[in-house]
């Protein structure tokens, strides 16, 4: 039971990770969830703002994907929705 739970957390961890992403050219896909799509672009600011004349390196990602999370938890606290409930596809239940 408790290994089928730590899986179910390291799943869950992973895609909280793909909010940022690397692409093959070395840049970084923002990919929010269907809820905070609508502010994607004030996400995009900040790292712009953070990152200003730095490569967009491997080793910076951790680091920003870090921060966008933590943009994220801010921005649902900020709209009224739990982080998990930003997951939700619009229409759908919990």
């Amino acid at each position: 039971m408790l290994e089928t739970s730590q899986a179910i957390n390291s799943q869950e961890d992973t895609t909280y990770l793909e909010v940022l992403s690397m692409n093959d050219q070395d840049g970084w896909v923002v990919s929010l969830p269907p809820a905070l799509k609508l502010y994607q672009r004030e996400l995009e600011e900040l790292l712009g703002k953070v990152f200003a004349g730095r490569t967009y390196l491997p080793a910076n990602l951790a680091l920003a994907q870090q921060m966008s999370l933590n943009w994220c938890v801010s921005k649902c606290r900020e709209v009224g929705i739990s982080f998990e409930e930003s997951w939700l596809i619009p229409g759908s239940k919990m």
